[in-house]
């Protein structure tokens, strides 16, 4: 293996460690706020979740994951427009499709937290589509 590749795969493995806390901050939200508006009330619990969970991906990218020194504010309006879009498609119209459409209402229990299995769906689609806009859109290099 080359440099090229280790860098590559560094990237990527930063990325998913980024993206497994960017969904636990999530999915805490999440759960805290179901526990008070109800899990058939998903979307109230659902905007606070993202809005936390895109401030701290933002930071998490930008530092550890892309190494960015680029523009913050051009960077983070870019990450901002990003996120609306995946969060928009997955995290409401999937989730959406999901648990109203589908019915998929199934609840996982884990430490006394339940959180609702389309919840965990939309979020590995939430990881794969914020990586590939991070990557094309946000946090270019120059070449």
């Amino acid at each position: 293996m080359n440099k090229l590749d280790l860098k590559k795969y560094r990237e990527i493995v930063v990325y998913i460690i980024a993206g497994v806390l960017t969904t636990t901050v999530n999915l805490v939200v999440f759960a805290l706020l179901s526990r008070v508006f109800g899990s058939e009330r998903w979307w109230i619990s659902n905007f606070p979740a993202i809005i936390a969970a895109i401030l701290f991906a933002f930071w998490a990218n930008r530092i550890f994951v892309f190494k960015s020194h680029g523009p913050v504010w051009q960077e983070l309006m870019k990450f901002l427009a990003a996120r609306a879009c995946t969060a928009l498609a997955f995290e409401y119209g999937a989730m959406f499709l999901l648990t109203d459409v589908i019915g998929m209402r199934s609840v996982l229990s884990f430490m006394g937290w339940e959180i609702l299995i389309s919840k965990l769906v939309t979020q590995l689609l939430v990881l794969v589509g914020n990586y590939v806009l991070s990557k094309l859109f946000v946090f270019r290099r120059k070449s």
